[in-house]
Parts: structure tokens; C-alpha cells; sequence
């Protein structure tokens, strides 16, 4: 069954320099798993393929939450851009 994101977890983002984060954090603590096993580096690379160089991901699941690192995302940061 294919589920939109938003239904199951909140995003927040930000950025260090030409770095781009992503946070996603499980509306409730059983979506946690789900979101583990579904947004893969993979995945969130394929989706941004073309604007980034690559992805990484942090789990952390004491906060049912998963971190994405966007590397070369923003045109060389917002002090050069």
C-alpha cells in the first residue's frame, strides 16, 4: 500500500554551509519502523538526483526520527549563493 510521507512523519530542515538537512520525525512512535525501512539513502537520493552530490542518514531512534545530510546542495551555501 503506498502511503504519502506527511501522514506518517513532519519534516524540519535546515543547513550548514553547502549542506542541506532533513530531518523526519514519526508522527507516532509505530511509524518509526516504517519510515526506517521505506526512506532509504537510496530512495532519498534517487529523489533528489541531479541536486545533490550524495546523501547520508542517521537513525536515531530514541526520537523515532531519521536524519538526511544533502551534500552539495546549495550551490555552494547561502554565504556564496
Amino acid at each position: 500500500m503506498k502511503v504519502q510521507l506527511r501522514w506518517l512523519a513532519h519534516a524540519r530542515s535546515g543547513d550548514k554551509g553547502n549542506t542541506a538537512n532533513v530531518g523526519l520525525i514519526a508522527l507516532k512512535p509505530e511509524y518509526y519502523p516504517i519510515l526506517a525501512r521505506e526512506v532509504t539513502t537510496a530512495r532519498v537520493a534517487r529523489h533528489f538526483k541531479g541536486m545533490v552530490s550524495g546523501v547520508d542518514r542517521f537513525e536515531l531512534p530514541n526520537l523515532n526520527a531519521l536524519n538526511f545530510l544533502l551534500h552539495d546542495a546549495l550551490d555552494g551555501g547561502g554565504t556564496i549563493s
